[in-house]
């Protein structure tokens, strides 16, 4: 119990800090929204030019699928915003002396990140769907109902642990090499072909529909698809809890991966200041 009530007080501390960080620095938060935006924006123009009769954008005919384009874009987004909290956070720490001092308070490292995780959870669904309004209003006839938001926030939530799995991994390699510089952001982006994938078009009990239904970020875009488009259906509540034990599983499996990993670094005294 008194490990409960430390780790939510961490939490609240946690979150009051990210409300201060949006108050000061909004510009930051909705500059990154903004470029995020126009990249996709690009690619959807472009298409749009090269395809016949300009029907890239605009049309049911079209030949994009522009729904599983903006979804996947939309879940990358949230995914790389997240991943930043943790390894990104770390990257700075270090270099400051704050990771040091965190590092013999004697809280948890990795209990702390996970509080983190939680904390910064709300603004970067809030981030997911201000991305996903700003595409719905700018592209015309989406299949993308927005009268079903609770339901892709709970996907969201739940996908957000599934992240934390990923994250742990990243956070723990930046404790190690600090100067990770975009090689996790190359990473993240490498995610976007795993998110536009063909689910359909692989064969039932092949391993790579099994990797694309074990994966945490590639079966929260199925169920974000089942979620938001109508066409789409399937998603029960079986299958949410279904998913629920992958990604806590996938947490577990990181967050052990994580406290190898700092047991490494103060081994070799890399949690100094840098």
């Amino acid at each position: 119990m008194k490990m409960i009530k430390e780790f939510l007080l961490i939490v609240k501390a946690e979150f009051n800090r990210d409300l201060l960080f949006m108050y000061r620095y909004p510009l930051e938060i909705l500059s990154f929204l903004f470029f995020m935006y126009l990249i996709l924006m690009a690619i959807l123009l472009g298409l749009s030019e090269l395809m016949p009769s300009g029907q890239g954008l605009s049309g049911k005919d079209s030949p994009i699928d522009r729904e599983t384009m903006i979804l996947g874009y939309c879940l990358m987004q949230f995914v790389l915003a997240t991943q930043m909290g943790w390894s990104g956070q770390i990257q700075n720490e270090s270099q400051t002396g704050t990771l040091e001092q965190l590092s013999i308070s004697g809280h948890s490292l990795a209990g702390v990140l996970l509080a983190r995780g939680i904390s910064q959870q709300p603004r970067q669904i809030l981030s997911f769907f201000l991305l996903l309004g700003a595409y719905f209003l700018s592209i015309p006839d989406t299949g993308i109902q927005p009268g079903r938001a609770p339901l892709v926030i709970l996907v969201l939530s739940v996908t957000a642990f599934g992240v934390y799995g990923v994250a742990y991994l990243f956070a723990g390699l930046t404790l190690i090499f600090k100067r990770v510089g975009f090689f996790f952001q190359i990473i993240n982006f490498a995610f976007l072909g795993l998110f536009w994938q063909d689910r359909t078009g692989m064969a039932e009990g092949s391993w790579s529909a099994f990797l694309y239904d074990a994966f945490p970020l590639t079966r929260g875009m199925t169920l974000l698809r089942q979620s938001v488009i109508p066409e789409q259906s399937g998603l029960t509540l079986e299958t949410l809890l279904g998913f629920a034990a992958i990604c806590l599983t996938f947490t577990f499996v990181g967050y052990w991966l994580f406290r190898w990993m700092e047991k490494k670094a103060r081994m070799q005294a890399l949690l100094s200041q840098y």
